[in-house]
Order: structure tokens, then C-alpha cells, then sequence
């Protein structure tokens, strides 16, 4: 991941456009969108088209952080009919103040995975229209169901876990790789001064080690270890819980809830002993010879 990159030095702003195609009509998916970028932290300032601002973060204020997602950024979101029942959205990215580092292709990436969550993100919310507790329609976007009270949310979508370790795993990269390239300069500067400095005494040099460690060296492993702990944080973390099963709405509606275990008869009563169908049978042999004699 970002083995292509850009250096940044004295600022920079960069564009990164994203197109998908997502099920529904555009009207409300735009009001699904609108919604999700505010619970993410944007500034909604148009709903048509959607125009959202975010501003920056963390070290990012300062245009030193390496987490792209950190960085002052706008965002306009344009919604096309794509055929009967589907729209296609862009999604349109300008990143500024990046003042330091450098801009990698794993930073597109973590671009295209927000612009993923998003979307996914809005299509849960269209998918729980119905209160899991009594049944009501119209609670989608609603936190809570209007009839009976209960909380309506929707498990996170996949895309936004995968959001995070992108993220994550990216910004790792750029400070173990800032760590390795701080660590080598530190290194190489008193490496070549002994190699071709021939008038240089043995004190001059030691003292240039020591600067060179100080100045470059010890930011240097700071940035590398800083970056080995976030990637094994990415690693360790846990998936966002999904909600529990809950009763599907023609169960809710019909009061055909499945029962309560607990409080069922003991196996013995409510499941009697089973016997073969001759035994069954045999007894009702007599009569049905009966009834034809009768008969005749």
C-alpha cells in the first residue's frame, strides 16, 4: 500500500474523485447521504448538490500528521439516474494543507474506503424501515421508533471497519517508512564523513555521531516505533459488534414471536413417547370391519 507517493514539502492540495453506482432513486439517497455525512463529522453547507466541508484534526492542524483522514477537506457528492431504481453517485475529494510528508496511493485508497462507507453506511439506513420490536413502518433514519419507543439502529456496515484499518494500516506505513529514512540519514552522515574525510579526528566524529543520533536518529525510531504500534493496534482491533437478532416484522406483527423456551413443559409432556404406525393401527381394525358388515 502506497508505494507511489508525492512529496508534500511547503503544502499542498490534491483531488481524488470516486463513482459507484448504488440501488434507489437519487432524491432519498440524497437525504440518506446528507444525514450520514453529519454523523461523520462534515459540515453539510448545499443539499442539491450536496457540498460538505470538513476541517482538520489531531496533527493535521499543523500539516504534520500522517493520517489522511486528519486533513481539512471538501467533498461534493453528485447524484445521476443510472437506470430504473439505481443512481450513479460521485463523490469528488479536494485534501489541502498537507504541509509536510508526502502524499502516497495508499492516501487515495483510504479516500475511495470513506467514500465506500458512506454509501454503505446510507443503504443500511434504507434497509431497517420497520421497528425490530413492534412492526411500525417509516422508522428509517429515525433512532427511535415513534410508537413504541424502542431503539431502531442498524449493525455497522462491513465498509466502515474496513475504513479504519485502511486508514490505520496507511498512516503505519508512512511513519515506519519516515522512521527508516530518518534512522539511514543518521547513520550515513557519520558513515560518509569517515569514509572520506580523511583530516577528521576520531572526537569530531564521535561528537557528529552523537549530533546526528540526537537530531535525527532519536525522531527517527520515535516515528518508526510510533508506527509499529498503530499497525499492531489496526490488527488487534476488533470488529464493531453486530446487534442481536431481532424478530422479523411479520413475527412482530402477527405475535408469532418465537416462544420462550423456559417456559415450556418438560420434554416428557409436551413431546410424547412415539409408537409405530402398525401399533396405531391395529386397533382400529374391528371397527372398520364392523362398520362393513353394517354396511352390507
Amino acid at each position: 500500500m502506497g508505494a507511489e507517493f508525492t512529496a508534500t514539502m511547503g503544502g499542498v492540495s490534491f483531488d481524488h474523485d470516486v463513482t459507484r453506482i448504488v440501488a434507489g432513486d437519487a432524491e432519498s439517497l440524497r437525504a440518506r447521504l446528507v444525514e450520514i455525512l453529519e454523523s461523520m463529522g462534515y459540515r453539510v453547507l448545499n443539499e442539491n448538490p450536496i457540498q460538505a466541508r470538513r476541517g482538520a484534526t489531531g496533527l493535521a492542524k499543523s500539516g504534520c500528521s500522517q493520517d489522511i483522514l486528519d486533513y481539512r477537506r471538501s467533498l461534493d457528492i453528485g447524484l445521476k439516474s443510472a437506470g430504473a431504481n439505481a443512481t450513479r453517485v460521485t463523490f469528488a475529494y479536494t485534501v489541502k494543507g498537507v504541509h509536510s510528508g508526502y502524499v502516497t496511493k495508499g492516501d487515495h485508497i483510504t479516500l475511495t474506503r470513506e467514500a465506500e462507507a458512506i454509501i454503505a453506511l446510507a443503504q443500511s439506513r434504507a434497509a431497517l424501515s420497520y421497528c425490530p420490536a413492534c412492526g411500525a413502518d417509516g422508522v428509517g433514519g429515525t433512532r427511535f421508533c415513534r410508537r413504541c419507543g424502542a431503539p431502531v439502529a442498524a449493525a455497522a456496515p462491513p465498509e466502515l471497519d474496513l475504513l479504519r484499518f485502511t486508514a490505520d494500516a496507511n498512516a503505519s506505513y508512512k511513519n515506519i517508512l519516515t522512521g527508516v529514512i530518518l534512522i539511514l540519514t543518521g547513520l550515513l552522515v557519520p558513515a560518509l564523513t569517515f569514509l572520506f574525510g580523511a583530516s577528521v579526528s576520531v572526537e569530531k566524529l564521535l561528537k557528529l555521531t552523537a549530533l546526528m543520533a540526537g537530531l535525527v536518529g532519536g525522531p527517527g525510531v520515535a516515528f518508526l516505533l510510533a508506527g509499529l504500534w498503530r499497525l499492531a493496534r489496526a490488527i488487534k482491533r476488533k470488529p464493531d459488534q453486530e446487534e442481536s437478532y431481532a424478530p422479523s416484522r411479520r413475527g412482530a406483527v402477527e405475535g408469532l414471536n418465537p416462544p420462550d423456551t423456559a417456559a415450556l413443559p418438560p420434554q416428557s409432556i409436551h413431546q410424547p413417547i412415539q409408537h409405530s404406525v402398525t401399533e396405531a393401527t391395529t386397533g382400529l381394525l374391528p371397527q372398520e370391519v364392523k362398520r362393513t358388515n353394517d354396511l352390507k
